[in-house]
C-alpha cells in the first residue's frame, strides 16, 4: 500500500513539474519573439532546417521560425527528452 502511496505523489509531481517546464518554455518563446526585430525570424540554419524537413516530410511541414524552434528544443528536451527531428518538432509544436 505504501508503495501505490509512492507512486501516486511521484505522478503528482511530475505533472507539477511538467507544467513548470511548459511555462519556462513559453518565457523562453516569448523572450525570443521580444529580439525578433533585432535578430530576424530566420537565419540559415534555421532555412536550411526547414528545407530538410519539406524533404523528409514530403512537403507537410511548416516552416518553423528561429523561435519557434528554440520552443521546440525547450519543449523536447525538457518535458520529452527527445531528438530534435522534423516528426517531433511537428508533434511538439502542434503542426
Amino acid at each position: 500500500l505504501s508503495s501505490f502511496y509512492l507512486l501516486v505523489v511521484l505522478c503528482i509531481l511530475s505533472q507539477i513539474l511538467a507544467q513548470r517546464n511548459r511555462e519556462y518554455c513559453e518565457l523562453v518563446f516569448r523572450d525570443c519573439q521580444s529580439f525578433t526585430s533585432r535578430i530576424g525570424r530566420f537565419d540559415e540554419t534555421i532555412d536550411s532546417f526547414n528545407r530538410h524537413c519539406r524533404r523528409v516530410r514530403r512537403g507537410r511541414w511548416n516552416n518553423v521560425s528561429r523561435c519557434e524552434m528554440e520552443k521546440a528544443t525547450c519543449l523536447l528536451i525538457l518535458q520529452r527528452c527527445d531528438d530534435m527531428t522534423c516528426n517531433n518538432i511537428a508533434d511538439v509544436l502542434g503542426f
